[in-house]
């Protein structure tokens, strides 16, 4: 028989372990943001959304395999799959993996100079400040191995372009610079 104070522990156990992982949006907004930023109609970014959420526990369990080797996916379609994209030069042999939506072929392509990790460490460090004090933003494209870097202004956009591959060359990392809107807070 369980007592109520354990009842309790083991109620705010189960609550705490369900607010670690954010719910997944809502179809029709993830519909909207993808119809939006990927310039696809409603029923194909129907498609990508339920790519994307049968490969995810796949892609999570290869990040989890792969560590600090790991540097980023790009899905495949016809037939479903993922290019997985390592650090370093050591070969891993392909395999096919189940998901909600069939069989998937996993390619791995070794190779890439920095981890996903590695990228977020250095957007984390902010080193890319103080060459770019004015960018609105910055994050890590896993599926391109790089830096993307948003900018307002578009003179402070075309200055940060004159600099780019001074920069890369310095820290060893491919950057892209994107005009983004203004944010409000």
């Amino acid at each position: 028989m369980k007592t109520p104070t354990a009842a309790c522990i083991l109620f705010l156990i189960g609550t705490r372990l369900g607010a670690a992982e954010p719910p997944a949006p809502t179809l029709n907004a993830a519909v909207g943001r993808v119809t939006s930023s990927e310039a696809v109609d409603e029923a194909e970014a129907s498609r990508r959304i339920a790519e994307r959420r049968a490969l995810a526990p796949v892609n999570a369990a290869l990040v989890q395999e792969f560590g600090d080797r790991y540097a980023g996916r790009v899905i495949t379609r016809d037939p479903l799959g993922m290019t997985v994209r390592l650090k370093g030069a050591g070969a891993v042999p392909g395999r096919i993996v189940a998901t909600a939506m069939g069989p998937a072929q996993v390619r791995f392509v070794p190779g890439a100079r920095h981890s996903s990790k590695d990228l977020q460490q250095i957007v984390a460090s902010n080193r890319l400040r103080s060459y770019f004090p004015n960018a609105g933003g910055m994050g890590v494209n896993a599926a391109e191995g790089r830096i993307d870097i948003g900018v307002v202004d578009p003179d402070t956009l075309k200055a940060y372009r004159a600099r780019q591959a001074e920069v890369e060359k310095a820290l060893g990392v491919h950057l892209h610079f994107k005009r983004s809107a203004e944010v409000r807070l």
